[in-house]
């Protein structure tokens, strides 16, 4: 085992967030999310994996969408996925959401094709993590018609960058509290529109309305994580056997500052296991492992390992005794990446992440660059993972 966590690469880390990092977005920048996945593709191939390209349409858009797989093994026997999403919001340059999560995934699949693993170990690429295309057509369409922001998702007036501020925090505040979707969105207009000019007002009822459809567990796959579900529901058709998933999402941004840590209000770290982390200081210099009822065997081999003497990586695990309709209903904030279709199903599965905006002030800002990441923290998450799926591989499961 120390053997091959010796081999991670911390420059081959970070040449592949050099070679990607930019707006991958399939209304702002198509050609780029196309040329992220063939570059993702092309890499499992460099890798010697064998490869896989799940295409899907969905109404509203015209783009050929693309999840991206690699694999090692036998398909027939049962698999650990590692994953993480490539597309961006309209906005960022995804260094760190989610180029981290992608340039770990890529150095794993690298070290472990070399390995003589048992059963299938699957790398997948999801895109539409982010907002659903057709909401993101309409909200771009309606936005421009109104004059609220310009081609380039540009509030046009300080006015409008202040109030939308302010609007989508109170939605957070709200969706903290367990509150269905539409009553939160609803609230937090009702909180503050009387100081909403009329434009203002009129895209915030089409934004509210646009989504009424949409409850807490609908919104996988229906507000977001869009590629993800529909990769999860093909699966099952197939009949596929998954012993574990480990998820990748925004894993590369530490900060020893302190009190630039930050947790949802009803999550209290101090009741959940740790290693090698100072909750008196605040400091945000840890990964989270976010675990469901039904992967708790997997977040137990996983801290395990963090904990090796080659490795030594320091964790918060967030071990929820819950499964996916009551997280969905009190730690909305937990279901926000592609580990939350499989949670739907009961797929044990585990988000890996450095907290994301509970931590990160560049988090889907313009401002998410390379110069931000932690690259010597992103090599013992990626030693981690690798003894994770090969302890994985190794048991009788």
């Amino acid at each position: 085992m120390s053997d091959i966590l010796k081999k991670v690469d911390v420059e081959k880390l970070y040449q592949h967030i050099l070679e990607i990092e930019g707006v991958k977005h399939h209304i702002v920048n198509p050609q780029k999310l196309n040329e992220t996945a063939d570059y993702i593709r092309s890499k499992f191939q460099e890798y010697g994996l064998n490869t896989n390209e799940q295409t899907f349409e969905v109404k509203g858009s015209e783009m050929i969408f693309k999840n991206i797989e690699g694999y090692i093994g036998d398909e027939s026997k049962p698999e650990i996925l590692v994953t993480g999403h490539y597309d961006t919001s309209h906005s960022t340059p995804w260094a760190n959401d989610n180029g981290s999560g992608i340039a770990v995934m890529l150095e794993v699949a690298r070290l472990l094709a070399s390995e003589n693993l048992s059963g299938c170990v699957r790398f997948i690429s999801f895109t539409l993590e982010e907002l659903h295309p057709t909401l993101a057509q309409q909200d771009r369409n309606k936005g421009l018609e109104l004059g609220i922001f310009d081609e380039d998702y540009r509030y046009m007036s300080y006015h409008s960058h202040k109030m939308f501020k302010k609007f989508n925090s109170n939605v957070t505040i709200g969706l903290s509290k367990g509150k269905p979707l539409l009553d939160t969105w609803q609230k937090a207009y009702e909180d503050i529109k009387d100081n909403f000019t009329d434009s203002e007002k009129e895209y915030c009822e089409y934004i509210i309305e646009s989504r009424s459809h949409v409850n807490r567990t609908s919104s996988v796959g229906e507000l977001g994580i869009v590629g993800s579900d529909i990769w999860v529901k093909k699966a099952l058709e197939l009949d596929k056997q998954i012993t574990g998933v480990i998820n990748l999402a925004a894993i590369g941004y530490t900060s020893k500052r302190k009190h630039s840590q930050f947790f949802p209000p009803l999550l209290k770290p101090l009741f959940f296991p740790t290693y090698k982390v100072k909750f008196r200081k605040g400091r945000g210099d840890f990964i989270s492992i976010v675990s469901d009822k039904n992967s708790k065997r997997l977040g137990k081999i996983f801290i395990k390992n963090c904990k090796h003497k080659n490795i030594k990586l320091p964790f918060l695990w967030i071990k929820i005794p819950l499964r996916f309709e009551k997280i969905s209903k009190w730690l909305y904030d937990l279901i926000k990446s592609d580990h939350a279709p499989f949670w739907k199903e009961n797929i044990p599965a585990v988000m890996l992440t450095d907290t994301a905006y509970f931590r990160s002030p560049f988090h889907h800002t313009e401002a998410d660059t390379i110069d931000k990441l932690d690259f010597d923290f992103m090599k013992k998450v990626t030693q981690a993972i690798i003894a994770t799926v090969i302890e994985l591989s190794r048991m009788d499961l």
